[in-house]
């Protein structure tokens, strides 16, 4: 199940902050925002719980894996649960406020990013680590996904 939470959850915070912080960087209003963003959390959750289901199955059908042993439809389903769950967090900002700051978005980031270094990192007994590759790596997806869109709309 931690593979299922780590995988789902990274997806889902990636995933909705790159929205979000896309959204930011081309000034688009924040009900858009959390409208695409809320939209992008169930069906991509879906694609990414359904994607491994699918993934697993024919593994466990070819017997040749470790993966082989796990349940194939438990597997999609905890994806796409954590896939939800740690994507929402980002959400959070643009259902309270009227306008969200980068830094709001960062720090709302970063919080689901903790969460996953921390229940990773006490599962390896790195939990530094775990804390600083996980908010490493999803804050690179954050600065590029804003960067981009405010790259695009000053320069179409």
């Amino acid at each position: 199940m931690l593979s299922e939470f780590i995988y789902g959850g990274m997806d889902g915070v990636i995933t909705t902050v790159a929205i979000i912080g896309g959204s930011l960087g081309a000034k688009i209003s924040n009900k858009y925002a959390l409208i695409l963003g809320a939209s992008n959390v169930i069906a991509d959750g879906f694609s990414m719980g359904i994607s491994r289901y699918s993934s697993l199955k024919d593994v466990k059908n070819s017997g040749n894996s470790e993966l082989s042993r796990s349940s194939p439809l438990f597997s999609g389903i905890a994806t796409f649960a954590f896939f939800v769950l740690m994507g929402i967090i980002p959400l959070i900002p643009l259902s309270i406020f009227r306008e969200v700051s980068i830094l709001t978005l960062i720090g709302f980031a970063l919080l689901a990013f903790l969460i996953i270094g921390i229940t990773k990192g006490m599962q390896n007994n790195k939990l530094i680590k775990s804390i600083l590759e996980t908010i490493i790596i999803g804050g690179f997806g954050a600065i590029i996904s804003y960067h981009v869109a405010k790259y695009v709309k000053n320069n179409v």
